[in-house]
This record gives C-alpha cells, sequence and structure tokens, in this order.
C-alpha cells in the first residue's frame, strides 16, 4: 500500500486535494441546496465565488511579492549590517558564536589548501535558443497553474455527482456491505466536511487577526504575512513556526533595535495560543474523532510520503482511516490506534495503573471520578470491578498470590483515602447494624469495607470480620447471633466458600437475613450462582454495593435495631 501511495503520487495527489476542497466545500453546497437553489445554479454560485477570491487573493499576493522582490537586495543590505554590528559586540553570544564559526572555518581552510590542485573547469555555454529559454523559465509555472485548475474542476465535478459517486462506491464495495457502507461514507464526509470548514473559518480568521495586528504594527506587506499565515496553519507542528519565521525576518531586516521584532513574535505567539486554546475548542470541539499523537505521527507519514501536500492531507486522511476502522470490524485496530475515545476504560486503566506501582495516578483517578459523581458509584464503577479484574486474573494464573497481596493492598489504602476525604455524617443514636463476613480472602473483606461506606452514607453500620478459615468465620459469625449477615465473595472465587457459609450459618441462624453480595454483571452465569447461593441458604443476593445497600436497609428485610452485635 505504502509503495501504490509513493509510486501514484502524480495521479493520487490532485485526486487528494480535489475531494479535500470537495469535502471543505460539501457543507456550502447542501446547505444552498436546501433552501431551493438548483443544483447547476449553486455550482456556478460556489465555483464564481471561489474564483473571485482567488482572483483578488492571488492578486493582491503577486504585487505585494512582487514589491518584496524588488527590495530584497536593500532588506539583505540593512540585514547584512545589523549582524555585522552584532558580531561586533564582544563579549555577547552573537560574537562568541560567531568567532567559533570563524576558526572552525579557518581549520577548513588550512586542511583544503593541502589537497591537490583544483582541476581547471572550462565553462560551455547550453546553446539554449531564445524560444527555448522562455520555455524553461515559463514551464516551471506553468506545471502548478495546470494542476490548479485540474484540481478545481475536479473538486466541482465531485460536488455536482456526489450522489453517483457515493453509489458506485456502495456497488464496488458490494450490496451486501450496503447499510455499513453507507453508514461509514456519511459519517466521514459528515465529519470531515464540518471539520475542514471549521478549520478553514479558524484559520482565516487567524489570518485575518494576524494580518491586522502586522499592519498597527508597522510591519509592511502585512496582507502576505497574514495569508501566508493562514495557509501554513493548516500545516500540523511546523506551520505557525514557518509563518512566524518570516515577518519575524522582515522586522529583523527593517527596523533599527529589537522592539518590532519582539511585537511581531509576541503577536504570533498570543493569536496562536488563543486559537488553540479558546477558539478551536469551542468551534472544533472533537469533530475530527482522532487523538493528538496520532495526528502528529500521520503528518509526519504523509510529509514523508508526499512532501509538504501531504502534511495539508494527514488530518482529513487520518479522519477518514479512523471512521473506516470505527464501522469495519477487520479494521477496528485503526480506530484503537487513531481514534479519540481513551485506550482503555476506566476500571481497566485503574487496574492497569495500580499492577504498574503507579497508586499515585490511579488515586487521582479515583479522586477525580468521586469529584464527578459519587463516592458509591466511583467504588461501583471504578475500585469493584479493578478488583474484579484482580481476582479473574489470579484464577488464571497470569498473576501470583504476592502480587494479589499487593494489588488489594494499594486499593485498600486507596479506599480509605477517599473515604477520609468525604464529608462524615452524624450516626443515629439507634444504627441498622449489620455483620459482614468475608467468604474467602482479603479482597472480600475490602468489599465488606466499601459496603460499610456505603451504608454509612444511609445511617447503616457493618461489622466486618477478618478473612480467615471458612469454619473458623462461621463460628464467629454464629457467636455473634446477628439478625442481617451479607457474606462478600468476589467472582470468580470463593463460591464454593460462600456456600458453606450460608449452609452453616442458616443452619445456626434460621431466622436470620442472609445475603450475599457478589459484584459482576446479571447474567445466565451469574444468575445460576445466585440460585445455588439461594439452595445453600441465602435469603438473597446482590450484584452491587448500591443493590446490598437498598436490600438491607429496605423495610421487608430491615437490619437488626440494637447496640450491638
Amino acid at each position: 500500500m505504502v509503495a501504490i501511495l509513493a509510486l501514484g503520487r502524480p495521479v493520487l495527489v490532485p485526486v487528494a486535494l480535489a475531494f479535500y476542497l470537495a469535502f471543505v466545500l460539501s457543507p456550502l453546497a447542501e446547505r444552498l441546496e436546501r433552501l431551493g437553489t438548483p443544483r447547476g445554479l449553486t455550482l456556478g454560485t460556489i465555483t464564481a465565488a471561489l474564483f473571485s477570491v482567488l482572483a483578488v487573493v492571488g492578486s493582491v499576493l503577486v504585487s505585494q511579492a512582487l514589491e518584496l522582490a524588488g527590495q530584497m537586495k536593500t532588506y539583505a543590505g540593512q540585514m547584512s549590517e545589523k549582524l555585522a554590528a552584532l558580531r561586533s559586540a564582544r563579549g555577547g553570544v552573537v560574537y562568541d558564536l560567531g568567532h567559533a564559526l570563524s576558526e572552525l572555518g579557518r581549520g577548513l581552510d588550512t586542511e583544503a589548501v593541502k589537497l591537490e590542485d583544483a582541476t581547471p573547469v572550462r565553462v560551455v555555454s547550453d546553446g539554449l535558443s531564445g524560444v527555448e529559454r522562455i520555455e524553461q523559465s515559463v514551464s516551471p509555472l506553468l506545471h502548478p497553474l495546470a494542476l490548479s485548475i485540474a484540481v478545481l474542476a475536479m473538486a466541482i465535478f465531485v460536488l455536482g455527482h456526489r450522489e453517483d459517486l457515493r453509489g458506485r462506491l456502495v456497488r464496488l464495495v458490494g450490496t451486501r456491505n450496503v447499510t455499513v457502507t453507507t453508514r461509514t461514507m456519511v459519517e466521514a464526509v459528515n465529519r470531515v466536511s464540518h471539520f475542514l470548514l471549521a478549520q478553514v473559518c479558524v484559520n482565516a480568521g487567524f489570518g485575518m487577526v494576524i494580518a491586522a495586528g502586522l499592519y498597527f504594527i508597522g510591519i509592511p506587506y502585512a496582507v502576505l504575512w497574514g495569508v501566508l499565515a493562514a495557509l501554513l496553519r493548516f500545516v500540523p507542528l511546523v506551520g505557525v513556526i514557518l509563518a512566524t519565521v518570516l515577518p519575524v525576518l522582515a522586522a529583523f531586516a527593517i527596523f533599527p533595535g529589537w522592539q518590532h521584532v519582539l511585537l511581531t513574535a509576541g503577536l504570533f505567539l498570543v493569536v496562536d495560543l488563543v486559537t488553540a486554546n479558546a477558539v478551536e475548542p469551542v468551534v472544533l470541539g472533537r469533530r475530527a474523532g482522532v487523538s493528538a499523537i496520532a495526528l502528529l505521527v500521520s503528518a509526519v507519514f504523509w510529509a514523508w510520503l508526499w512532501g509538504p501536500v501531504g502534511l495539508v492531507l494527514a488530518t482529513p486522511l487520518t479522519v477518514c482511516a479512523a471512521v473506516v476502522g470505527r464501522h469495519v470490524p477487520r479494521l477496528a485496530f485503526l480506530t484503537v490506534l487513531l481514534g479519540d475515545e481513551p485506550g482503555l476504560s476506566g476500571s481497566v486503566e485503574f487496574y492497569q495503573r495500580i499492577l504498574a506501582g503507579a497508586t499515585r495516578d490511579a488515586l487521582g483517578m479515583a479522586r477525580s471520578r468521586v469529584k464527578a459523581t459519587s463516592l458509591v458509584e466511583t467504588f461501583e464503577e471504578l475500585v469493584v470491578p479493578a478488583l474484579g479484574l484482580m481476582a479473574l486474573d489470579q484464577n488464571q494464573r497470569t498473576i501470583d498470590q504476592s502480587v494479589a497481596e499487593r494489588v488489594v493492598k494499594d486499593v485498600r489504602d486507596i479506599v480509605r483515602r477517599l473515604s477520609a476525604q468525604t464529608e462524615a455524617q452524624a450516626s443515629p443514636s439507634n444504627p441498622a447494624l449489620v455483620l459482614g463476613v468475608p467468604a474467602e480472602s482479603d479482597a472480600d473483606v475490602l468489599l465488606l469495607e466499601m459496603l460499610a461506606l456505603t451504608l454509612a452514607e444511609r445511617h447503616g453500620v457493618l461489622v466486618a470480620l477478618d478473612a480467615g478459615p471458612r469454619t473458623e468465620s462461621a463460628a464467629a459469625a454464629i457467636e455473634r447471633r446477628p439478625n442481617v449477615v451479607c457474606v462478600a465473595e468476589l467472582p470468580p472465587g470463593g463460591s464454593a466458600n460462600a456456600r458453606f457459609l450460608c449452609r452453616r450459618l442458616r443452619a445456626a441462624l434460621p431466622d436470620a437475613r442472609l445475603l450475599v453480595l457478589r459484584p459482576e454483571p446479571a447474567d445466565a452465569r451469574s444468575r445460576e450462582a445466585a440460585a445455588r447461593l439461594r439452595e445453600a441458604g441465602a435469603s438473597d443476593v446482590a450484584y452491587g454495593l448500591g443493590e446490598a445497600t437498598e436490600r438491607l436497609l429496605s423495610p421487608s428485610g430491615s437490619a437488626y435495631q440494637g447496640a450491638g452485635l
């Protein structure tokens, strides 16, 4: 594919530029047609407006460029005088750098003298006639002009026959995939068209502000620099830098001192910062659907493949690739690599950070989630699923016991820090009391600690036993004679222990309410496990902390009201 793109550059680049321009003009054409304008008149209006803008801007640019070219000799002399003055200032950085370069040049000249005498060069006339010289000087201009006309004509053709092109593409892919193809094309066209149109408006405004600012600063050819700034801003990474360098050099060459140079550089810096951080997030938002790192990598790739034109086309090409990956299952890796969706879900990233030892990052994620939602929702959506992933890895022997213990220890530390930051609520004089019994491990104890915090928000109190052998846990629970017991079991392990505890507790406490907390999605597998727990004596099974809290404090199963267990 890369070889095809490289070898087909003379043909593919004009086609890509034409579709790029068609994407920009497509929203305008659709809006005019919605207003009832015939397609022929719409295309004529857009073509006339496009050529008028290009003619006006082109004439201004050509006149200012010719005037600038006529003044280049004067500006070059002024720049040489200023550089000579800087070099003559001893003790400065410029002087030291110039001195070092001079010494290097002397060393190279000394080595060159040792070489053999150079062979004399004989100058021979090229023998070109006048017509051939005119053709040689004009041909470099004719090729870009012909390419521009071809691109404009092709873009207008694409606008006028977009439905036909869409139908041909659907037929090429296959009518069996018409739904996927149509959905992919609609999203790609909408994303790219609106994004590029918004980008054109933003960059045009950027160029206008730059031109006005340079005019008030006093930099000549302000319109030329403004148009170049608007055009170069389409180029990722280096566009704004290149647009800044040229007028800064002009200010350096024309004006004495550094005031105009600093004002010009400051103008570009301020306007670009405001545009990138205030204007673009509002106007563009997330319309591109591509991550920033993907844009940077794609810009480097397309610049290597197609040169400066590739830099301009990098964004729309990357957006199209991400959209295709979103709708074609076999190309889903493109969405993962290029899309702006998070690489990992919240709970998976939380677990990955703890596995990597980045507990501070995990704590920051949890604190942000608490601020955005609540402590209970953070437990339900972030912490408990991460513990489930840990239990699954442990069950599949992906991690050993020492790693699991470290994960539980770090998660417990995060849970306690989060609970310390929440506002403590005053408990009533006669709270609802629940005895918590872990089914097997320290992770089950941690589940009970989080359930105790969720119960505390509803004025409930849970007293949790420590993890230990199941016979000792059952004996300790029976000794307290509770009315409400919650057995915590973290799937997929601990199921046999949970059933054993349910049988022992039900036999010794026939009137007690026995709830099993088993946090997992409610599906056929979990319902089968719940049925087996009920057969063992459980009164009910809850699939989350919030559900367990509601059932423990519901009127039908209210916890024992007393001073202790």
